[in-house]
């Protein structure tokens, strides 16, 4: 008669954050990959208007249009964007804080690495958003 595998739960924690790891790192990858494909090629007020011209199948005199929204709206975003950062960027803080508190000093060190480039990653997306 044969026993059904019961796995411990120090097993299951193990796969789960294996899974969780394999996820990100893939996610990720294929996120910059995405946004890279899209962004490196010009600025981002035009992409997206060649994507709302594309998908949209807008006439010229519409694109012409949603060229000028965009422009107009342009530093409205930009200022709330400013106004909810500092918010968001405590929080996140906090959070990485409370975290950390938690981490080994092998596991907080990675978490520096993490962020850092993280941080790199920002300042290249930033570059494109400031066209």
């Amino acid at each position: 008669m044969k026993v059904a595998w019961k796995p411990s739960w120090h097993w299951v924690v193990i796969f789960l954050l294996i899974g969780f790891a394999l996820g990100t790192i893939f996610g990720e990858r294929y996120a910059k990959e995405s946004f890279h494909r899209h962004w490196k090629k010009g600025d981002a007020k035009q992409h997206m208007l060649e994507r709302f011209s594309k998908k949209l199948d807008l006439t010229a005199e519409q694109r012409e249009k949603v060229a000028t929204v965009f422009e107009a709206k342009h530093p409205e975003m930009l200022a709330l964007q400013e106004e909810v950062k500092p918010k968001f960027d405590a929080l996140r803080n906090s959070t990485q804080a409370e975290i950390r508190k938690l981490l080994s000093p092998e596991q907080q060190k990675k978490l520096d690495e993490m962020n850092a480039k993280r941080e790199e990653r920002r300042k290249e997306r930033q570059k494109f958003f400031s066209l």
